[in-house]
């Protein structure tokens, strides 16, 4: 594993208008050869190792799943459907299970601001499954918005959580680094939530990410951007062997700076490391990453 410095977070580093078709540059990586046939992969692990009960909850609750035999055969059949359509670690592991929206600290407010009318938006959101954890414990979904590159994985949604037609959500399809990206949502939402999202990017393109963010945000005090991405005792660029993916990952410091690079107004950032780990993951098959890995959990206001 190597890093580079924390330099590309500097106030006066160049900013540069990056160009990207996936969000991760697939032919040079590994992930393009785990073809959905083979499998024969770490991130791709056959079966669920628990369910955490939170999960079990919602999939009971929200879809009509009774047992738990039920949800896991439902939950296998749609994750090796998106399997064929990108072989990511996060389908692969299925760590969509995680809801981790509701792992951040800022979650019970979260959901308090919800239930007043205010609205939330999952950047990178695959199937909406952190939306569907907000809809069921806000008990409203009409103030969701959720926007991703891969159309199909938010039809995969629908099917993973059988809401098609009782989902009163708005998802929008396409590239964040777009000069179109949502153009219509400029000072729209109060929240924005971005989940194993920025860690697929290098400093350059997290900076483009950070300032759509920053356009798309009320220009108000308390309107912010928390989530939880890979990170690292120290910022900067970490390469993944197994899979052929370079990473930004930030540390505290790196994490402040994107947030007070060149945007508007003042912020106030809070931010911790914790461990990278998940009820559902089966552990002998992490080779893939380094046991090492740690998440990056952060919240940014405006002030």
């Amino acid at each position: 594993m190597s890093s580079s410095p924390t330099a590309p977070f500097a106030p006066n580093a160049p900013t540069g208008n990056p160009t990207i078709l996936k969000s991760v540059d697939l032919e040079k990586s590994n992930v393009e050869h785990a073809e959905s046939e083979s499998k024969k992969v770490d991130w791709y692990q056959p079966e669920i190792k628990a369910l955490p009960s939170s999960t079990m909850e919602v999939f009971k609750n929200y879809t009509g799943f009774q047992t738990e035999e039920e949800m896991k055969t439902h939950i296998y059949r749609v994750r090796d459907k998106a399997w064929k359509v990108l072989p990511y670690p996060c389908i692969g592991i299925f760590r969509f299970l995680d809801f981790s929206i509701h792992l951040s600290p800022e979650y019970p407010n979260v959901v308090s601001r919800l239930q007043n009318g205010e609205t939330l938006l999952d950047l990178g959101c695959c199937f909406g499954h952190d939306l569907r954890k907000a809809a069921y414990d806000s008990g409203s979904s009409s103030n969701l918005y959720g926007a991703d590159l891969e159309g199909q994985f938010i039809e995969l949604g629908y099917e993973l959580f059988q809401d098609k037609d009782k989902f009163n959500g708005q998802f929008n399809i396409g590239s964040v680094f777009d000069d179109s990206f949502m153009t219509d949502c400029d000072a729209k939402f109060d929240m924005i939530y971005l989940g194993s999202f920025l860690h697929l990017f290098n400093a350059q393109q997290q900076r483009a990410i950070a300032r759509k963010v920053n356009r798309m945000l009320k220009p108000k005090a308390g309107s912010m951007v928390f989530g939880r991405n890979l990170g690292a005792e120290e910022g900067g660029e970490y390469h993944l062997k197994t899979i052929g993916w370079d990473m930004y990952r930030h540390s505290n410091e790196t994490m402040r700076r994107l947030w007070e690079h060149k945007n508007e107004g003042k912020w106030q950032i809070d931010s911790f490391l914790t461990k990278n780990e998940s009820e559902v993951w089966d552990k002998s098959r992490r080779g893939w990453q380094e046991n090492t890995t740690q998440m990056m959990v952060f919240v940014a206001k405006r002030v």
